[in-house]
């Protein structure tokens, strides 16, 4: 069995274990973290698939915006949180992660050979983003459109959820507003009052 295999086999099965693991917690920040380990490895096996760009674009877009729009709405809700655990237990969870992440990585960039390709005839005038947004945006249209509409009403939704509460939210009262005067809201101070 060659790296690349044992690599592979890695990569897998840190995605499978995160994944359980994302479904099982119960803390809402750590699932969100989890889905940032599952986007890594899965933008490393797209970089054994020697597709750069989708690897590249898989961690920028939804590592680096839609999982911090996630976090931001998680943040929004303001869930109350149990803590149990020690600092000592987070900190040697995000060493292990970080170690995992980043061996990896070396992993891919010292033994995958990427100067190894086919000879395929490109056209000079045809290049792989194009290709992507040409697929994505005439026969993957729907499914994109339908990505789009859910993220929008889940972002609605927890908005929405916020707002309903009365306590927490700041809101006028016109009829008060309508009934005050001058001098309820404006008091004048001479010089030996102060």
């Amino acid at each position: 069995m060659d790296i690349i295999t044992i690599l592979f086999y890695l990569v897998t099965s840190v995605i499978i274990f995160s994944s359980i693991s994302l479904v099982i917690v119960n803390n809402t920040v750590h699932a969100a973290l989890l889905l940032v380990l599952i986007f890594f490895n899965s933008a490393i096996l797209w970089l054994m698939l020697k597709a750069e760009f989708l690897s590249i674009v898989l961690v920028l877009v939804y590592v680096g915006a839609v999982l911090v729009l996630f976090l931001f709405v998680i943040m929004l809700l303001d869930i109350p949180v149990k803590k149990n655990s020690s600092p000592k237990l987070y900190l040697l969870f995000s060493v292990t992660t970080s170690l995992i992440m980043f061996a990896e990585l070396y992993m891919i960039i010292l033994f995958h050979n990427f100067s190894d390709e086919a000879n395929i005839v490109v056209s000079s005038e045809l290049n792989n983003t194009y290709e992507i947004g040409l697929m994505l945006f005439t026969e993957y249209v729907f499914s994109f459109e339908i990505t789009a509409f859910i993220l929008l009403v889940a972002i609605i939704a927890a908005i929405a959820i916020n707002m309903s509460k009365k306590q927490r939210s700041l809101r006028q009262d016109p009829g008060k507003q309508i009934l005050e005067n001058k001098k309820s809201r404006l008091k004048i101070i001479k010089g030996d009052e102060l």
